[in-house]
């Protein structure tokens, strides 16, 4: 059963800041180089500065971003920039976003789920992607740093009676405590709920619920070391979001492949490619939106970018997911080659073009239910398989130990 409970969260002061859109931030995972400077300039309080803080210069094992990020979260919660709510409470998190020109909204809530330890036989809490030990070494030194959880693990589950659903929306109709444009164009509103009915209402439907997490798997799995390691009752829960799988803004967007370092031309050749797949020269864009947008349940397809061209692959009589397919019969027999991931269509060909990646695998979006399908049965996709948009903000609340 899943477990969920209130918390006291921290949260920015809005008599000690104004603005809060200018200290929110996306995931860490997903903010660039770039993004994060930018994060930084925007104000002295952005959360960047303990989520993704910057190495400088002379960096060692007592003075480093980590270390930094324990001296921002101890002064800011004494000068009272961070404040600790006085009563627990869930949050609700609502987000509206367009997407192919169409109005989306997503409603979300954020809670301490109690860590569990992946097993198919006893756990109620799945993940769906393969971790990697950098990002898992990243993170634990900035919780053991900190002791505080920053950003949220975001979870799924399915509400099919919409009892979480009319739940949350009765607590919507008051005026939201934050309601901001972040600067992917987001628009977020923000709720407090401290009622204990309400809660306790929350907490009992979602006893019965499988969850599967989303985003946060490196996250979810240094908490569970995390609470091994200092053996709490209050490190055994983690910051989570929470969503319905079978709400109208859950999203998913492809998640494109670079392959760099392969050398002239494309390898494996088209020969090559011809002894796995249907081949299919595309024109333009266009004709890959279109190619890709035809695929049938049973059929993979994906559009190779290389000089300039498009070449669209079909496997047919699919038992695997598309980017499994692709990694398997594309990428691994492939030798010296680097990769990347984007959503971004235009970067994918943009890059390519410039020369700094060899060819682009240009996939279609994985549908939401394989990904739940693959969770519960205990099966894991390989990594950046899935983007799912927007993204929960970093900043609206978070959790200190």
């Amino acid at each position: 059963m899943a477990d969920i409970i209130p918390f006291k969260g921290v949260r920015y002061n809005p008599e000690k800041i104004k603005a809060i859109s200018k200290i929110v931030t996306p995931p860490y995972d997903v903010i660039s180089e770039e993004e994060q400077s930018e994060l930084y300039r925007r104000s002295q309080y952005n959360i960047v500065r303990m989520l993704l803080g910057k190495d400088l210069p002379g960096d060692n094992d007592k003075e480093n971003k980590y270390t930094r990020a324990k001296n921002y979260l101890k002064a800011w919660q004494k000068n009272g920039v961070l404040k600790k709510d006085a009563e627990a409470s869930i949050y609700i998190n609502l987000q509206e976003f367009k997407l192919d020109g169409k109005q989306k909204r997503r409603i979300g809530f954020i809670a301490l789920l109690k860590l569990e330890e992946f097993d198919t036989k006893k756990s109620s809490i799945y993940p769906h992607e393969n971790t990697l030990s950098a990002p898992k070494e990243d993170r634990a030194k900035l919780i053991y740093a900190i002791e505080a959880n920053l950003g949220p693990v975001f979870a799924i589950f399915e509400d099919r009676d919409r009892s979480i659903s009319d739940i949350l929306r009765k607590q919507m109709l008051s005026k939201p405590l934050v309601n901001i444009v972040d600067s992917h164009g987001i628009r977020n509103k923000f709720w407090q709920v401290p009622d204990k009915k309400i809660i306790d209402a929350l907490c009992s439907s979602m006893k019965n619920k499988k969850i599967f997490i989303a985003d946060g798997h490196h996250r979810y799995e240094v908490g569970l070391w995390f609470n091994k390691f200092k053996k709490g009752p209050k490190y055994g829960y983690i910051l989570t979001y929470f969503t319905d799988l079978l709400g109208d803004g859950l999203v998913v967007l492809p998640y494109h492949r670079l392959i760099g370092g392969v050398g002239e031309g494309l390898k494996p050749s088209p020969t090559d490619l011809k002894k796995h797949f249907t081949t299919k020269a595309l024109g333009s864009k266009k004709d890959l939106k279109a190619f890709l947008g035809k695929a049938k349940p049973s059929e993979a397809r994906f559009v190779i970018y290389a000089q300039k061209h498009f070449t669209g692959l079909m496997f047919k009589d699919k038992k695997d997911l598309d980017v499994t397919i692709a990694k398997n019969l594309i990428i691994e027999p492939l030798k010296n080659f680097f990769i990347d991931f984007t959503k971004d269509l235009d970067y994918a060909i943009k890059e390519v073009n410039k020369g700094k990646f060899s060819f682009a695998i240009l996939v279609n979006p994985v549908k939401i239910t394989e990904i739940r399908d693959i969770a519960f049965l205990g099966r894991r996709m390989p990594q950046k398989s899935t983007y799912f948009y927007p993204k929960a903000l970093t900043g609206l609340v978070i959790n200190v130990f």
